[in-house]
């Protein structure tokens, strides 16, 4: 038999207290029994059994175990990065309150839907930044998301580039066999950069699911800067619309899904159910030693003779 816990001082000056005041409870019964010319054995009786469940209520307390048993955990799931774009086209108000913000509320619901798996987040407009690297801390994605906004990285257009280079390194060199693969990337689809189609090529290659997620309406929206509505460099109005068709063609060439969210739909409830349909994989297996917990038995006793005590009594003095 062996213990998981140690007594320590606390409980030692307890059962050091305990021991000194039932002797001197003892000593004093029969001092008034010598007194009496009379005999207590029976408070002997109770002393011993008192004694007998009072041992039972600590071994119990050490939390006994009998032998070891080993144990294999499994941790499966999928490696997830989560592209958003943060170009000030995001801060438009097709979709209420507004695309970034639309984009941050549906982000939280994915990752915590998703307990089970790797989750990271990379921001992007015409540059990337690695804002949360691939990991199971929901408590730390769930700080980083909330700060996101569009005066993260210098100004500029949209680039899906960078983003899509940065995500493809960190899915290909994570140090697990994990197969499952998810790049989810949110956008309002306007690039302005010359896109890279060796990107698709190498995701497909490597049986990386992407799925695109448009954010905003055809109709679009202005977009403000500072009291005054953005203007471009004829003096116009600038209206920002939502460019599905090429997102909707990187979905296609991969093999992957597109999905909308604007005012009248929300298919984020539809990306999760295909994220779901993707086999989780192995992530890691460790052997630990799992050990098998009795403290219940001499709790169990304890009780049985703590309740022997309380409900039969024993005359103390026989006269």
């Amino acid at each position: 038999m062996n213990w998981n816990a140690d007594l320590g001082q606390t409980e030692k000056l307890f059962i050091a207290l305990f021991i000194i005041i039932y002797i001197f409870y003892l000593i004093r019964v029969f001092w008034i029994a010598k007194k009496l010319k009379t005999i207590a054995r029976s408070s002997v009786l109770k002393f011993i059994l008192r004694s007998v469940y009072f041992s039972l209520l600590i071994m119990a307390l050490m939390d006994p175990y009998f032998g070891d048993i080993n144990g294999t955990i499994k941790a499966e799931g999928r490696d997830i990065f989560l592209l958003v774009d943060i170009s000030k086209s995001m801060d438009a108000t097709d979709v209420q309150p507004s695309r970034i913000e639309k984009a941050k509320f549906e982000m939280n619901r994915l990752v915590n839907h998703f307990t089970s798996d790797r989750v990271g987040v990379i921001v992007f407009s015409e540059d990337a930044f690695l804002l949360s690297p691939l990991t199971f801390d929901r408590n730390a994605i769930n700080l980083f998301i909330p700060r996101i906004n569009t005066d993260l990285l210098p100004q500029g257009g949209t680039n899906y580039n960078p983003a899509l280079e940065l995500a493809l390194e960190k899915l290909l060199k994570a140090k697990t066999n994990n197969k499952s693969k998810v790049i989810v990337l949110i956008s309002d689809g306007e690039n302005f950069g010359n896109f890279d189609n060796t990107l698709l090529t190498r995701i497909r290659r490597n049986g990386i699911n992407l799925f695109t997620v448009g954010l905003g309406t055809a109709d679009g929206t202005t977009l403000k800067e500072g009291k005054f509505f953005k203007k471009d460099e004829d003096g116009n109005v600038v209206i920002t619309r939502l460019d599905s068709d090429f997102l909707k063609k990187m979905a296609a060439e991969t093999r992957g899904n597109y999905l909308e969210i604007n005012s009248v739909s929300d298919s984020f409830v539809e990306l999760i159910t295909e994220v779901e349909k993707i086999s989780a994989n192995l992530i890691d297996q460790r052997v630990v030693t799992v050990t098998a917990n009795k403290y219940f038995y001499f709790l169990i006793v304890a009780l049985f003779l703590l309740g022997i005590d309380v409900f039969f009594t024993v005359r103390t003095f026989q006269l």
